[in-house]
């Protein structure tokens, strides 16, 4: 059997163990956390902006490691940096002890998570590089389903929010186990080729006529100096950017909202756990369809699917509603969040991604940032999420229109590694 599926297994339990379980156990934590320590929501709320901050800011130092030390043991380091960060905010007694905490899981989950993983599927995957990528993001939204009502139900039952961080102790630790044990860097390392397939067998090298893809994919690596010169990089980040600010918006105070509205709180973390599994299946649908069909179409319905669904979140105050509309919310999520590194893989190539990458994720995960902060300042002053959740839907709609008109970028002149063909008609 071809290693790279045991990789994919391995980067899609390492990311449901760090992102699915830190991150969407975090949000289903805090209004336990508020209630346990006496912090506001804007007090709390910032430990979730660092949490995405630093994240983002450690891509770049990820790729830095990954490039030394390779993905493997740069998601080992991560794993047991993460696991420190969630035994600081077990012991914690203070806010700045939360604030350096959450900054040291956030260093942990971005060595362990994003960056790492999705510079080994490239490396491993081409002609079902979406079909990895869409798994591995599925993973996220499959933790949340699991992760969410999980802790709730922990809390509930011991009646100790840091038992929860306790478990995601538990959860990166392992992530790091699997990381060490399973994952190596390229398909050279098991003595195989990208897609278990020798380039020598394959019919256009060896003159076989052959079926045009309908998906474009370069035939070389772009410098990364020179894909960040280009347009399409840049809206897909803003594309990824608006459906991560949404989606944070939801995670972080969708907890407040919906008990707000007058639903109970296993109720509201219940909504966060249906907004990760269909952003799990939204995730696996991009993916699917992504090495089939265009990702830009994906990327574009995802982020309108998520637009129209904040709108009617605004009066989501019945279970079935609330249930409803996450997973609409949730579908969209998964099919953009997904959508975007595939189209990024495939517009630069493997080679230089976990640059390119990085830089991807310091920009949504800086729009991210800026979500619980303007969110947590609209409530204090209106006494409510409405005018927030109209304006992002608004907004939302002009990188819509961006992604559904973008075409491959072109090669840059003398750069001959740049060279492909154009989009099959």
């Amino acid at each position: 059997m071809f290693y790279g599926w045991i990789i994919l297994a391995a980067v899609c339990a390492i990311y449901f163990l760090s992102m699915g379980t830190v991150f969407y156990g975090f949000s289903a934590n805090m209004p336990e956390m508020i209630r346990g320590t006496g912090w506001s929501r804007a007090e709390a709320s910032l430990g979730f902006s660092i949490l995405l901050l630093v994240m983002g800011l450690s891509g770049l130092l990820a790729a830095f490691i990954i490039r030394r030390l390779g993905a493997r043991w740069t998601m080992v380091i991560g794993g047991l940096i993460g696991t420190a960060g969630a035994l600081g905010c077990y012991t914690m007694t203070s806010l700045w002890q939360y604030y350096f905490s959450i900054a040291t899981v956030a260093l942990g989950l971005a060595l362990l998570g994003n960056v790492s993983g999705m510079q080994v599927l490239t490396r491993w995957f081409a002609r079902r590089r979406a079909l990895a990528i869409g798994l591995f993001m599925s993973m996220g939204g499959l933790g949340a389903f699991v992760a969410a009502p999980a802790v709730a139900t922990l809390v509930q039952f011991t009646g100790n929010w840091r038992d929860a961080w306790l478990a995601m102790a538990m959860a990166t630790l392992t992530g790091s186990a699997i990381a060490g044990a399973i994952v190596r860097n390229h398909p050279s390392d098991k003595k195989t080729f990208v897609d278990g397939i020798d380039p020598l067998s394959i019919p256009e090298i060896s003159g076989v006529a052959h079926k045009a893809r309908r998906v474009y994919q370069t035939a070389g690596s772009w410098h990364a100096r020179d894909a960040l010169r280009t347009w399409p990089f840049w809206i897909v980040v803003s594309v990824a950017a608006a459906t991560v600010f949404g989606g944070v918006t939801f995670n972080s105070q969708s907890g407040y909202h919906l008990r707000d509205l007058g639903l109970s709180p296993v109720t509201a973390a219940s909504a966060i756990g249906v907004f990760g599994l269909f952003a799990a299946m939204g995730s696996w649908l991009s993916g699917y369809m992504g090495d089939k069909f265009d990702p830009r179409f994906m990327l574009a319905s995802g982020l309108a699917m998520q637009s129209v669904a904040l709108i009617l979140l605004i009066n989501a105050d019945s279970p079935a509603l609330a249930f409803t509309l996450a997973a609409i919310f949730g579908g969209g999520n998964g099919m953009a969040l997904a959508a975007a590194p595939a189209l990024q893989a495939n517009f630069y190539g493997p080679e230089n991604y976990a640059s390119l990458f990085s830089i991807h994720a310091l920009c949504v995960t800086g729009s991210g940032t800026l979500a619980p902060l303007l969110a947590g300042a609209v409530y204090d002053k209106a006494g409510s999420y409405t005018w927030l959740l109209i304006a992002i839907a608004i907004v939302g709609l002009a990188p819509v229109a961006l992604a559904l008109r973008m075409r491959p970028p072109v090669a840059l002149t003398g750069h001959a590694e740049c060279a492909d063909a154009q989009l099959p008609s």
